[in-house]
């Protein structure tokens, strides 16, 4: 099937490092080696002019901003330097006004020879699927990976909130089909009106060739100038959401003189000059290596180095929606997981058999399951091998691929069907 793949965000570079990216561009081509004509259409590349582009070999259309849209946005941000603001209006203006340039740019490129199916990650004030799919005839199926309009007011609140829950409710309900990546976004789903038949729960996943278990490299280890002790390690954006505030206090508890631990942690973020502080203070700044930004065809090599591989989500004040691409690309290497009990994470995991839980922000709870780890070399074996197991059987980008054409193929058979008197 030819299949077109929009990434309206202009908050996910598709080229760029960023979680989010390695999904589209992950899922684009597990539906390519599926052997579906793929076409990625994006308004972002890369987040900076001095980002390296990852390496994507599919087609790839970037639709920018006309000429009227993009002097609008900036008398607004020169109007909010006037009055010495900062806010997010000009980036959701942007959105607003990106959705008529996006119709219209792909009814022009795809009019003679429309997609059997569009594929859509869903983000904020995004109407154009929806558009799109009537214009051409075809199945929109919309994926949803956090409740939009609610992430916006809690974050990024500029007084438009209603605006955008508007937007979003007429997307997921004009979509043909829904996927939502946890079932804590299906019941957001639910609450603003889809029908339960529409929602479909399908998790993140790995790239099994690329996320499988294998010896730690000693080159990577000399790089990182790891030594021989236990090395624990953390993988993702150094955010408040992602719980590394606790990372100091966990190394100063399994440290000891006999039994130096270190620690990678293989990102960047806001946070990391705060951690590097935290660090110092507590005397543990060479027993930690922060790699910085990593391309993702970097990550297993690293990850295959940790003996024990951390998710240590904080307490939020709203549901744990997210469906965690760190924990399945760990366990994927077959490296244990030691992670909070919430959400997908508890959903996914057995406890003791294929990683071990702790309650969410309990400090001692985490380093205990460190402990048990750290002195039990049989039990990491164990639950790295039966974690691996699990993800190759049941969250891969393939089998995500598979459930989207399958589900896919139903719905133009229907459409197909509506329109015929003998169906």
């Amino acid at each position: 099937m030819n299949i077109l793949y929009l990434c309206p965000d202009l908050g996910i570079p598709v080229l760029g490092r960023k979680g989010a990216s390695v999904h589209v561009r992950e899922l684009a081509r597990a539906l390519g080696r599926a052997g579906h004509q793929i076409t990625v259409a994006a308004q972002v590349l890369t987040k900076s002019p001095w980002e390296k582009p990852a390496t994507f070999e599919l087609p790839l259309v970037q639709v920018r901003p006309d000429a009227m849209a993009s002097a609008a946005i900036q008398r607004l941000k020169q109007f909010n330097s006037t009055l010495g603001l900062e806010n997010s209006l000009p980036g959701e203006l942007r959105r607003i006004l990106y959705n008529q340039e996006l119709v219209n740019d792909l009814t022009r490129r795809f009019e003679n020879d429309p997609p059997d199916f569009i594929y859509e990650r869903a983000s904020l004030y995004a109407t154009a699927g929806v558009s799109l799919a009537k214009t051409f005839g075809v199945p929109l199926l919309l994926e949803l990976n956090a409740p939009l309009s609610i992430e916006q007011t809690a974050y990024r609140s500029t007084g438009l909130g209603e605006l955008a829950l508007e937007a979003e409710r007429w997307s997921l309900k004009g979509a043909d089909a829904l996927l939502v990546v946890s079932n804590a976004l299906k019941k957001h789903a639910l609450t603003v009106g889809v029908p339960e038949d529409k929602v479909h729960v399908l998790s993140n996943g790995v790239n099994n060739a690329l996320f499988r278990p294998g010896k730690p490299d000693p080159n990577i280890r000399e790089k990182m100038k790891l030594k021989g002790g236990p090395v624990l390690g953390f993988v993702g954006g150094l955010r408040p959401w992602h719980g590394v505030e606790i990372l100091p206090d966990l190394l100063s508890h399994l440290n000891e003189p006999n039994r130096p631990v270190q620690l990678v942690i293989a990102g960047d973020g806001p946070l990391r000059p705060q951690l590097e502080r935290d660090f110092k203070t507590r005397g543990l700044e060479k027993q930690v290596v922060f790699t910085g930004l990593v391309a993702h065809d970097e990550i297993p090599e690293i990850v295959r180095n940790f003996d024990i591989a951390l998710a240590p989500y904080p307490p939020l004040d709203h549901d744990f929606y997210f469906s965690p691409l760190k924990l399945f690309e760990y366990m994927a290497c077959g490296i244990p997981v030691v992670a909070a009990n919430v959400g997908q994470i508890a959903e996914v995991l057995t406890d003791t058999k294929t990683g071990l839980l702790y309650p969410t922000g309990d400090l001692t709870g985490l380093t205990r399951c460190c402990e048990d780890l750290l002195q039990n070399p049989t039990l990491r074996d164990s639950i790295g091998a039966a974690g691996a197991e699990l993800v190759s059987r049941q969250y891969t980008w393939d089998r995500n691929a598979a459930c989207i054409t399958e589900l896919a193929t139903s719905l133009i058979r229907a459409k197909s069907c509506s329109a015929s008197p003998i169906c």
